[in-house]
């Protein structure tokens, strides 16, 4: 019996039913009205059905495959690096952290960087100090607001990075395709838009005064690696500012609390709060990363540090 036909039949058997009262409704009531004419063609549906799912899984090997053997020119093998390093991150986490006992963390928003800023860690990590502070924007609008650097990527035949922008002057790449990220000064100054003269960029600082400040009340964008340790993986690179030394496994969180061995932090990446860390470890990344930190407080909160003007 032809698909067709069994549609045919079960459709008169259906209506036939129904005209004499059944009362249809339901995959369990329409079974039961033609039962061999459906089976006939639930069958041939299971069938389409299979042979699309096995096209599919056969067209997604297939670009895999293209996708990595055609990435030895540009930018194609950091591209796949990073994104792999990224979806590692993602998975390595345990959902549902909870602070340790004697902990001392803020309870701030949590803001995901995915889907959308795939590179947009610092500007989510952005928008969740702002609205923290009570500001509503989102992780876009400081996507297309934050400087970007002007220096475009130049490669050589491996996929190495020859020529780039200064993370220090804006945003190196693209946010939403293949880019590099921003360092604490062009955050420091789209925060200064928002709220003026209460920028505080902590760059430089010990860890203690970073610290001092999340105990004041107040979250911090603070720069590390993905994995919230120290990392070997450092490339170098050619910009009009001078050579750039930096690492694919850069990161910005929002640090929301900390104890005696642990740190928390709202992870963009992962989509996850108060997200444990150990403290020794991510207190060396972020050395690495340049001691950089900035957020939102009153002049008087931190003793010895000024507010940016």
């Amino acid at each position: 019996m032809s698909y067709e036909s069994s549609v045919t039949d079960f459709k008169q058997s259906a209506t036939q039913n129904v005209r004499r009262g059944a009362r249809v409704s339901g995959v369990k009531h329409l079974t039961s009205l033609a039962r061999p004419s459906f089976k006939a063609a639930l069958t041939h549906w299971l069938r389409h059905f299979l042979r699309v799912q096995l096209l599919a899984a056969v067209g997604t090997l297939v670009v895999f495959f293209a996708t990595a053997t055609s990435g030895a020119s540009d930018s194609g093998p950091l591209q796949m690096r990073a994104r792999i390093i990224a979806t590692d991150a993602r998975m390595a986490v345990k959902p549902h952290a909870v602070a340790g006992s004697g902990a001392k963390f803020i309870r701030a928003p949590i803001i995901d960087q995915l889907p959308g800023l795939y590179n947009g860690c610092e500007v989510t990590s952005l928008a969740m100090l702002l609205r923290y502070e009570g500001i509503r924007v989102t992780k876009d609008e400081l996507a297309g607001q934050v400087r970007k650097a002007s220096m475009p990527l130049v490669s050589g035949s491996g996929g190495q990075i020859l020529q780039w922008g200064d993370p220090n002057q804006g945003f190196v790449g693209d946010m939403r395709e293949f880019g590099y990220g921003v360092y604490h000064g062009p955050i420091a100054a789209l925060l200064d838009r928002d709220l003026p003269r209460h920028s505080l960029d902590l760059t430089g600082s010990s860890f203690r005064t970073v610290l001092s400040v999340l105990q004041s009340g107040r979250p911090l964008i603070v720069w590390t690696t993905i994995h919230f340790r120290p990392t070997t993986d450092w490339v170098t690179w050619g910009s009009p500012d001078g050579p750039i030394r930096a690492t694919m496994e850069e990161h910005a969180v929002l640090l929301v609390g900390f104890n005696k061995t642990t740190v928390f932090v709202n992870d963009p990446l992962t989509g996850q709060a108060a997200q444990p860390a150990s403290l020794a470890a991510f207190r060396a990344s972020w050395i690495q990363l340049g001691r950089q930190a900035v957020t939102v407080t009153p002049p008087s909160a931190v003793t010895g540090v000024r507010a940016r003007s």
